[in-house]
């Protein structure tokens, strides 16, 4: 190995994290972080940053991370906790935040739901896959293989994080999910893969976040009332991450295979 390959080697996260946040904010970058452009962000930043480390480690890290990809292989009940999980967070977001004093979304405003379909498939393409063939299938073996669960939790919620900033900065995106949502968030999908063996449970449950969230209920509120819908998102997903934690009663070390799937 090459002094240079051997320096990627030893810090390929860093590499990674640095690249994953290059590409996700060119935009933001391009226009100054000013204007309404800033808002742009590159949903493919993290799978560029990806293939570029993994092509850079030589073919190891080609097949390493090809075979991570194509192994799409788990049991249907992740597959549908990907689906069911986050629609069930979010209605009952939307009625302990009309229990609050917001308004229920009308009938005019369900309808929309006839464009679910096509906004889940583009959603899946571009931030499902996007993100999570870096996040969960490049970043997370890693981190699983060199660190206790909690450790590789933190670090990857914090990138995920930073990553996010052009959205929070620009006010895409509040404080309050930006930070609270992603961190409780790369929680479950990070337990997700640990128990599936496989990414693409991350990315199904990525894709309807957004598609159910941000593309839909979201947009029936406005002012305080999309503020507090928010917080009770995160909210949900905090609850359902201490139950993981509390229901997987033995958390593993650092694993060999970067999937620590045994109890």
């Amino acid at each position: 190995m090459t002094g240079a390959r051997s320096w990627l080697a030893r810090n390929e996260i860093a590499v990674f994290a640095v690249l994953a946040c290059a590409f996700g904010w060119m935009f933001s970058i391009l226009h100054g972080f000013g204007g309404p452009a800033t808002s742009d962000q590159l949903p493919l930043g993290p799978i560029i940053a990806a293939a570029i480390v993994s092509v850079g480690l030589g073919r190891p890290g080609i097949r390493t991370w090809g075979a991570r990809l194509v192994n799409l292989r788990a049991s249907p009940a992740w597959y549908l906790v990907a689906l069911v999980a986050p629609v069930a967070i979010m209605v009952a977001a939307v009625f302990a935040n009309a229990a609050l004093g917001a308004p229920l979304p009308t009938a005019a405003q369900l309808k929309g739901w006839t464009d679910l379909g096509p906004t889940f498939l583009g959603m899946l393409i571009a931030v499902g896959i996007g993100e999570e063939a870096g996040w969960t299938a490049f970043a997370a073996p890693i981190l699983l293989k060199r660190h206790r669960f909690v450790g590789a939790w933190l670090i990857l919620a914090t990138i995920r994080v930073v990553w996010h900033l052009p959205l929070m900065l620009h006010g895409d995106l509040t404080w309050t999910l930006g930070v609270g949502g992603n961190v409780a968030f790369q929680f479950l999908v990070l337990s997700l893969f640990r128990r599936s063996g496989t990414w693409f449970p991350a990315a199904i449950w990525h894709a309807t976040l957004n598609t159910i969230g941000g593309s839909f209920i979201f947009r029936m509120v406005a002012g305080p009332d999309q503020a507090r819908l928010g917080l009770l998102m995160v909210g949900g997903y905090a609850l359902l991450a201490i139950g993981a934690w509390a229901f997987d009663s033995k958390w593993p070390g650092p694993n060999p295979d970067g999937l620590g799937r045994e109890m």
